[in-house]
């Protein structure tokens, strides 16, 4: 009878585990308020967190700005609820899309769904530099098949992100001979997401750069 209870205990923390593996990392932020970038490319926080206060003037433009353009019946304002596993990442892939509508406009919605629906979105990237990079290869590759992409500028800024999580992962993990590329790659594609004439990009393209780390503390900036 004990060896059957200790297995029910057992099932239950494994299961619980399981269903709180997808914000691990990502939780593991708390360290500091919620920035632009955090609520922008991380599905996990509502836009409410988002700190709006004690920062510098243009820091607050920018928070006004991007609170300003989410529809007042986006989801976006929804409480947000952690889903179970099953649930999780189709609840990623509708917040994707509604952060690519609010920074670029409702025309954007069908190629946003477009890419939200394929890009091979992770739950948890697990400390290591494969699941943020193989999000910024499909990224790339899908701005070479489509040049003239209308969700284009985001997707550089999604590439940035991407790869200065990687970049984090590979410091962290000692990979000597990968976290050099990734930085150039990192600032390759902050540099085309600030060409944009859009001011949200530019906007959450500051904010990332001025953010100590965006996925692992402590690895340095790239």
């Amino acid at each position: 009878m004990m060896r059957i209870i200790v297995r029910i205990v057992i099932s239950a923390i494994i299961s619980v585990g399981l269903d709180c593996a997808w914000i691990e990392n990502v939780t593991a932020q708390e360290t500091r308020p919620r920035s632009l970038s955090d609520i922008v490319f991380f599905g996990v926080w509502h836009v409410k967190e988002l700190k709006q206060h004690h920062n510098s003037e243009g820091v607050e433009i920018c928070v006004r700005r991007y609170l300003e353009a989410i529809p007042p019946t986006s989801i976006l304002w929804a409480t947000i609820v952690l889903p179970e596993m099953e649930d999780a990442l189709n609840a990623r892939r509708r917040h994707l899309i509604e952060q690519m509508v609010t920074i670029l406009g409702e025309n954007v919605r069908i190629e946003a769904e477009s890419f939200a629906s394929t890009v091979p979105l992770q739950l948890e990237w697990e400390g290591m530099s494969e699941g943020p990079l193989d999000e910024a290869e499909f990224a790339d590759k899908w701005i070479n098949r489509h040049p003239e992409t209308s969700i284009g500028p985001f997707l550089h800024l999604f590439m940035a992100h991407r790869l200065r999580a990687g970049y984090e992962a590979a410091r962290a993990r000692h990979e000597s001979g990968l976290w050099p590329i990734l930085a150039s790659q990192y600032h390759e594609s902050l540099d085309k997401a600030r060409s944009s004439a859009n001011p949200l990009i530019f906007c959450i393209a500051n904010d990332m750069e001025n953010q100590s780390y965006v996925y692992l503390q402590g690895q340095n900036r790239p």
